[in-house]
């Protein structure tokens, strides 16, 4: 099927691959070009990935039209896998050398297609729902894939597909956990503040994708220094993933300890949803931030005082008792002056 209007977007082999240790099937020494996107019998159908909504048991039949931009006809190797999102809010497949156990194992498609130059072809496949699939957000994908050994004997595997999210109905559970931990570092200069490090894991503990905002809090001895910053925004974080974060609190000077408090609200992908009622993840921490360059300058300052006030002391004693000494001989010397003569 011929198909003119093609996206520019498409994934040149030597730009994106996957090493595969294993000798390849097809050489491919020429430079290939293709997409893949959604569709329905008759091609393309503006879609840029296929998302739907399913009872357990249910079954639906979709389309993958594999567009082959180069000039000689290409033969494309057809896979389904688990899917994830990275820590940019990217999706993404399993590699192919890493076995799927869950929705990319509820699609079934043809294992490949040979695509003439310039031209596509449509692929259905189908995507079955278990009978026992827990309610919530099913992530896999689909992917055309190529092998090239590009001159050498490991084989170099490059994929391009998009994401099938399937929702199987039932009651949505937004919930997020969260662990923390934070570390202080202190300035040597004793008239400068230190800075205080928190480290957070956010994971998906509930059964469906959402979004997050974390808000870090510090608060010294008596609500000292208290200070609340944001986290960055967690974009797109499936159920059973986890993302790290951090954040810096600059000018934290050393007031023994802190309290940190790390909290995220689950936030819905779009308003057709509503979280209002899901709870808060929260995590705490207590880190150390003891005021030793402070403490170092006490103790100098304590030492010389105390050096200064027993050398004062030491210098007054010296003063009286030279003041005692001269009262004396002079005392004795009036005696002398005054003891009479006989002749």
């Amino acid at each position: 099927m011929k198909n003119p209007l093609v996206p520019l977007a498409v994934l040149t082999l030597v730009a994106a691959s996957a090493l595969v240790a294993t000798p390849a099937r097809a050489a491919v020494d020429d430079v290939v070009t293709w997409s893949v996107r959604p569709g329905d019998e008759n091609g393309e159908d503006g879609r840029a990935w296929v998302e739907w909504a399913a009872d357990p048991g249910q079954s639906r039949t979709e389309h993958m039209a594999v567009i082959n931009h180069s000039d000689d006809p290409v033969e494309f190797r057809l896979t389904s896998a688990d899917g994830y999102f990275t820590d940019t809010g990217r999706f993404n497949m399993l590699p192919s050398d890493q076995e799927s156990v869950a929705a990319g194992t509820w699609i079934e498609l043809p294992e490949s297609v040979t695509v003439p130059a310039g031209a596509a072809e449509v692929v259905p496949f189908t995507v079955a729902v278990p009978d026992d699939a827990e309610p919530g957000d099913h992530a896999a994908g689909v992917a055309a894939s190529v092998r090239s050994t590009g001159g050498g004997e490991v084989a170099v595997e490059s994929r391009v597909g998009f994401r099938v999210m399937t929702r199987v109905l039932g009651e949505l559970e937004p919930s997020l956990g969260l662990t923390a931990s934070a570390s202080y570092t202190g300035d040597p200069n004793p008239f400068e503040a230190g800075a205080i490090d928190v480290a957070y894991e956010l994971e998906n503990t509930g059964n469906t994708r959402l979004n997050a905002r974390p808000e870090i809090s510090l608060s010294g001895p008596f609500g000292l220094g208290e200070l609340t910053l944001r986290g960055e925004e967690i974009v797109e974080i499936a159920p059973g993933e986890t993302r790290h974060g951090t954040v810096r609190f600059p000018d934290a000077w050393p007031l023994v300890a802190y309290d940190v408090t790390v909290v995220a609200q689950p936030l819905p992908l779009s308003d057709e949803l509503s979280f209002d009622d899901a709870e808060r993840g929260s995590a705490q921490t207590t880190v150390l931030a003891m005021p030793w360059p402070q403490l170092l300058v006490l103790i100098v300052a304590a030492l010389l005082t105390t050096w200064s006030v027993w050398r004062r002391r030491r210098e007054q004693r010296r003063t009286a008792e030279l003041v005692a000494q001269a009262r004396e001989e002079a005392r004795e010397e009036a005696l002398a002056g005054a003891v009479p003569h006989h002749s």
